[in-house]
Parts: C-alpha cells; structure tokens; sequence
C-alpha cells in the first residue's frame, strides 16, 4: 500500500475501476491494460491514477449458474468492504471515481453505500474501526452493464444510502445486454438490471432531489447484445462520454 500511495500523481484524480464475475487473473491483466488505454486517449491531456481493484471472481462452486451466479453476487458485495478499505488509505485531497462493471457496479454500489452510513451484511464501516469524510471526499461514480436491481439506490433500498457522498451517478444503459435478460430470474425477488431499464419513473421519484445526481447514457447502439466489458473498451465514443465523471472534468 506504501508503495501505491508513493506512485500516485498528487495533481490527478483517482480511478478505482472494479471488474465483473467470472473473470480470471489473466483476463484481469488484458482488461486492465486495455482500460487503461481507453481511458487515457479519452482525454491525453489531463492526468490521471488508475487503480485497478480485483477480487476472486472466477470461482465456479457448483457448477450451477443460477447458484456460482448469486454466490458471486454476495461476494461482490461484501468485497464493498474491502474496497472501502483501500479508499480510506488514499490520501484525502484526491477526487475519486469508480468504474464498476457488472458485478463490480455491485461492488462498487456497496462501498459507496458504506461511506453513505449503511451497512452490508449487517457490518458498517464504524463497527470496521474505518472512517471516511464524505466532506473531505469527493466521488463520482460510472456503472457499465451493472448487475443490481433498478431500485437499489432509492431511498431504504440495499444500497440506499450509496448516493449521499457521490457528486454523479453515469449508468451506461444497453436494453440490449442479452446476458442481464436472465437477471431477474437468477436470485429470488429480483428485478430487473439497471443496466437495461435504467432509473425507471419510479426510481426517480422515490430519489427526490437525489436524482439530480443520476443520468442515464444509453449505449445500445454501440454494444448491442454484448454484456464483457471489452465491448465497453472496444469503442473509445464511450471513454469521451464519461470523462467529466472519470476525470472530475467540470468539478468545483
């Protein structure tokens, strides 16, 4: 960690980009490699730290989906925890943004519910020993093919509390995503992903002035049915899109 914190570019915000399931090392090698060249030629003139968050995703218990799928699922929500741990270890005058993709945005969605004051899995970042200022802090937030329910984010919700210290929400939206079809009849009570429906009616209105902080960018066209995030990194329209939430361009 000594060595991470030495490394950073103290001028340039932080991009923490966290991957999806069923993603092996080598595939987390590729895509990292590959991301960071997405990101950079978005926007070459500005600077920027990219951290790339990894957490055991490739495990394949019962090889049952249904079953590998809701496991990994809770996995990448408890792993909220630990990338909440890197966060607070990061110094604090940086401006941070977080890619999550797929389950990752679970992840993600997690951790920012975390520093909200919410707990996940019935532990909160005081029981942790953990402190984040939201006041110090500044997030913005990018899901690409997010695995979670629509109405997560809403007030009372899992991750209800995920939007209190986050400046912008960028949900790319792909009604497409063949994959996240199925979503809703993998786990018990699910809807559907927010990555197909977006922040429906109802979910803005349950957000109140919340919604302000939420857009929707719709990348049917360009991802079509695909669902891995090469399909994300293959076209660099996207990158150009979310660069004033990656690079904190327009920030205060």
């Amino acid at each position: 960690m000594e060595s991470l914190v030495q490394s950073i570019d103290p001028n340039a915000p932080i991009c923490i980009m966290v991957h999806g399931s069923f993603v092996g090392w080598d595939s987390v090698l590729t895509d990292s490699y590959n991301t960071y060249l997405w990101l950079r030629s978005a926007a070459p003139q500005m600077p920027l730290n990219v951290i790339f968050f990894t957490w055991p995703s490739d495990e394949t218990p019962t090889k049952i989906l249904p079953l590998d799928v809701n496991m990994l699922g809770k996995r990448a929500e408890y792993n909220g925890h630990y990338l909440t741990r890197l966060i607070a270890q990061l110094p604090e005058h940086h401006q941070i943004s977080l890619l999550g993709h797929s389950h990752g945005a679970r992840t993600v969605a997690s951790a920012m519910h975390l520093i909200g004051g919410g707990s996940v899995q019935g532990v909160s970042l005081q029981d942790c020993g953990i402190h984040i200022c939201c006041r110090c802090r500044h997030f913005r937030i990018v899901f690409a093919a997010a695995a979670i329910n629509h109405n997560w984010l809403n007030p009372g919700e899992r991750y209800g509390c995920g939007l209190n210290c986050t400046d912008c929400l960028i949900n790319l939206r792909n009604h497409k995503d063949r994959i996240l079809l199925f979503y809703p009849i993998l786990a018990p009570i699910s809807r559907r992903a927010l990555a197909r429906t977006g922040f429906t009616y109802l979910d803005r209105r349950a957000l109140g002035d919340d919604v302000n902080r939420v857009h929707d960018i719709d990348v049917s066209q360009c991802i079509g049915a695909g669902h891995m995030f090469p399909n994300y990194y293959s076209h660099p329209e996207i990158a150009e899109t979310i660069v004033p939430a990656i690079f904190f361009q327009n920030a205060q």
